[in-house]
């Protein structure tokens, strides 16, 4: 099994890097490195790091989770959603997340674990994460 680490903050320019790759040149013309650095500096974070090596990570905006993994790491960071949750939700309990309406695995993902959709528009589908949610994490742990 890879060795899986939460680290104390995460890599903002790989994440930048990562999530860049996803939109359309004008929008990230607009969303530059350096604005978006600026931008989410001092927020709240967590790194992804897999077997070393800085796979991705998470930043609360205050609003928001944002999460970004690089490709070749997708299904191989999901151990560490659990204590990317515990650390979200000392952060802020409940939170909404927005996933975009094209991000389908991501869709079916938290909808086969329980959580609770609040609203959709033509872009996002918006979630509801609680610790005290019946979601997957608790559902396993009241299995036990």
């Amino acid at each position: 099994m890879a060795d899986l680490r939460l680290t104390a903050c995460a890599d903002l320019g790989l994440m930048y890097d990562i999530e860049q790759q996803r939109y359309p040149a004008e929008l990230t013309a607009l969303a530059t490195r350096e604005r978006t650095l600026a931008h989410y500096r001092g927020c709240a974070s967590v790194g992804y790091e897999i077997d070393g090596v800085a796979a991705g990570g998470a930043i609360f905006d205050g609003h928001e989770l944002h999460l970004a993994v690089l490709p070749q790491y997708h299904g191989r960071w999901a151990w560490l959603l659990k204590p990317t949750l515990d650390w979200l939700f000392a952060q802020c309990d409940p939170v909404r997340v927005r996933i975009e309406q094209d991000n389908t695995r991501c869709i079916r993902f938290m909808d086969s674990g329980g959580w609770e959709r609040v609203a959709e528009d033509p872009q996002y589908i918006t979630y509801l994460l609680s610790s005290s949610a019946p979601h997957v994490f608790r559902r396993r742990r009241a299995a036990r």
